[in-house]
């Protein structure tokens, strides 16, 4: 989770000193990279700490993959705006799921 949090500051120092014009292969694997990877994290904590995945982790990892194709032909700026609204929605999901019922206690796999 740690690196997805780093890779996700190193994307948005780009997406500042360059928010417009033509998108490097490699911006858009960090700018999309660090919320895949921090979703993938998330994702292992989950597991580690209630023996299960919310589905909405790896279909956020998975509509952060499909978007990096796209984003190669739009500025960096659209690219850090397609991530957060990634993790918008997981964050809007994870809230209803909430909401919707009582905590869940932990329980680790065996």
């Amino acid at each position: 989770m740690l690196a997805g949090i780093v890779a996700t500051a190193v994307g948005d120092e780009l997406v500042i000193a360059h928010p417009l014009g033509h998108t490097r292969p490699a911006w858009v694997a960090v700018i999309l990279g660090g919320p895949t990877l921090f979703l993938a994290g998330r994702a292992a904590f989950e597991y580690a700490v209630f023996a299960r995945v919310s589905r909405d982790r790896p279909i956020g990892i998975l509509v952060l993959l499909a978007l990096a194709p796209p984003m190669l032909l739009a500025p960096p700026l659209a690219a850090a705006v397609g991530a957060a609204a990634v993790l918008f929605g997981v964050a809007l999901t994870d809230t209803v799921r909430t909401r919707r019922g009582p905590p869940e206690p932990p329980s680790p796999p065996d």
